[in-house]
């Protein structure tokens, strides 16, 4: 078992900045004064970067002079002396710069675990337990302290491989970045949901904004093998696999529900429950979570499985942190986008809109309308906004239909895709090139969008 500190690394990178002032630069991207555990040492640290700072020629003497006395009180000339005199090599500098670091670790995990038994004997609830665990060793910095500055020029020349390989995704028919929503239009529109962003749906009740999150986890983890999490505050699991078979399967959700589907699908419900079975789909009910416990669970989940997007269903039933509502929603949503960045995946987090745009003859949603916190639209990468005229229009010519609206798309085009809502089926369907609006009366009384959506023959 090694020790947790390493004096003579700390007298190596002491004396080496001491000895050479150009390596001082380099040397301390990755230290800082706690990272030395002898408090003498912490103090010689300080002086050396004071001095650099002032603009004044850095040596033993120079650092002695500034630093005068040691916290023990004795002499701080003889100590850097020391320290000089004892340097074995300074071209080894950033190997004794590693090893003080390591033990800083060593160290802060020594007093991570200390913290540990300290949170598993308190009072706080199992659920709280584990969200705090997972914060401490997220604590725990195991890289450099220096935010790393690139030239431009060094960007460009491995931008080129990115730019080379867009090309070929493009030449092999692959023109997306990121996943398919499973809507040709919609991707067209946004470029598909990217790496890192976060996508926000929204929209009034009963519009579908579920529907449509869910078809993007499925259609990712189904129809392109990829690994989808479903987060839901608002629905138990059991309800999140009727809805996904419903889907699949293009099977009545009631069916499902009533128990007849066995009779009157039983062919369609069997396929669709084999593919489901043999996909990396992933359901998480919890009700009342904070968005650490999400984080948390997301990490560990891509440790297990990997993770290629992740849907949070939805916003305002999360527990926040904050002086009032507003505060709470907005650190909501900056810790979503920060788990978006952090585990290099989109992000879907559903939202609900305030009654203000009901209060418009024009009841399509703006950014404005996002409920609580004008944080959600800052953070979010994509803002979608799911509206069927329906809801509100009986006699609606655009019966079946949904707009997707588009109000924020940092790396595609704002603007509204119209989609099939096959709401018996739960699910979002591109329309056919021969849809049209209804014309006369008659044809009102049925949706002429399920007859021309795409799909009609059988699950995507």
């Amino acid at each position: 078992m090694r020790d947790l500190y390493a004096i003579e690394a700390e007298h190596g990178v002491l004396g080496a900045m001491m000895q050479r002032p150009d390596l001082i630069d380099i040397l301390s991207d990755d230290l800082s004064a706690e990272a030395f555990y002898f408090a003498e040492n912490a103090e010689v640290y300080r002086s050396i970067m004071a001095v650099r700072s002032e603009g004044k020629g850095v040596d033993f003497l120079t650092v002695a002079e500034h630093l005068n006395r040691l916290p023990s009180g004795d002499s701080a000339l003889a100590y850097c002396c020391e320290i000089v005199k004892n340097t074995p090599s300074v071209a080894n500098a950033s190997t004794y710069a590693r090893i003080v670091r390591e033990r800083a670790i060593d160290r802060a995990l020594w007093a991570c675990g200390n913290d540990i038994l300290t949170l598993a004997q308190s009072e706080q609830s199992t659920q709280d337990k584990v969200s705090a665990l997972h914060a401490m060793a997220m604590s725990v910095d195991a890289g450099g302290s220096a935010v790393e500055v690139v030239k431009a020029s060094d960007v460009l020349v491995s931008q080129v491989e990115v730019w080379q390989h867009r090309h070929n995704r493009r030449q092999n028919g692959e023109t997306l970045l990121g996943l398919s929503t499973g809507l040709k239009d919609l991707d067209q529109k946004i470029g598909g949901l990217q790496p890192e962003q976060l996508v926000i749906v929204a929209g009034r009740p009963a519009m579908g904004k579920t529907t449509l999150a869910m078809g993007f986890a499925i259609n990712a983890a189904v129809n392109l093998g990829k690994s989808a999490l479903v987060v839901s505050l608002e629905m138990s699991n059991g309800q999140l696999i009727d809805r996904a078979v419903a889907a699949q399967g293009r099977i009545p959700l009631s069916a499902i529900k009533d128990g007849s589907a066995i009779e009157t699908h039983g062919e369609s419900l069997s396929a669709a429950t084999h593919r489901i079975h043999k996909s990396n789909l992933y359901f998480a009910d919890l009700p009342g979570a904070n968005i650490n416990r999400v984080r948390s669970m997301a990490r560990r989940h891509k440790l297990r499985y990997g993770l290629d997007i992740l849907v949070i269903d939805y916003l305002q039933l999360m527990d926040g942190e904050g002086s009032n509502r507003v505060e709470a929603v907005g650190g909501m949503s900056r810790g979503a986008k920060l788990l978006a960045r952090e585990l290099g995946i989109p992000v879907v987090l559903l939202s609900q809109l305030s009654r203000q745009c009901e209060q418009r003859p024009n009841k399509r949603p703006i950014n404005s309308d996002l409920r609580e916190s004008g944080a959600i639209e800052q953070d979010a990468d994509v803002i979608l906004f799911v509206y069927r005229d329906e809801v509100y229009n009986e006699h609606s010519e655009f019966k079946g239909v949904a707009e997707i609206i588009a109000g924020k798309a940092r790396d595609g085009e704002t603007g509204t895709v119209r989609a099939a809502f096959l709401g018996q089926y739960n699910r979002f369907e591109d329309l056919s090139a021969e849809w049209r609006p209804i014309e006369d009366e008659q044809s009102k009384v049925t949706s002429l969008a399920s007859r021309y959506a795409k799909g009609k023959g059988g699950a995507q």
